[in-house]
């Protein structure tokens, strides 16, 4: 089997103290370049397996996404509201979240402002608190 070689990076964990790292090589005797984040299947992972770029991008794209759907859609009703969110953003929030699951309280905290801010939007739940709000909607 043949691989592309362009595409392979090699990433340590741990502390290295006094430990020089040497790259490993190809089957053409190239060495592959030592990195600090891989992403591999759109999971971004540093070296020290704390994925806080794979959460900012998706509380990123994700308040891109709500902006866009709050400015599009003029409705507020639940079913419709509940709809675009599953579609649209749950998936990127659930998307590999058992292994990049942040354990970080505030990490934490931006995922669920995701959350907190449609559920504020939908017509009638705006007056209860975020528990109630989720209970109402089965989240």
């Amino acid at each position: 089997m043949k691989f592309n070689e362009n595409k392979f990076e090699q990433m340590s964990h741990g502390e290295a103290k006094n430990i020089k790292i040497e790259p490993y090589k190809t089957q053409s005797g190239n060495e592959i370049k030592i990195g600090e984040t891989v992403r591999d299947l759109g999971l971004i992972a540093n070296n020290n397996l704390l994925f806080r770029e794979r959460n900012d991008n998706i509380v990123t794209s994700s308040k891109i996404m709500s902006s866009v759907l709050l400015r599009t859609f003029s409705t507020r009703q639940e079913q419709p509201m509940m709809r675009m969110f599953n579609s649209y953003m749950k998936s990127k929030l659930e998307y590999c979240s058992l292994v990049g699951s942040p354990w970080h309280q505030n990490e934490i905290n931006k995922l669920e402002r995701i959350q907190k801010k449609i559920t504020r939007e939908i017509y009638g739940l705006d007056q209860l608190d975020y528990n109630q709000r989720l209970k109402k909607l089965n989240l």
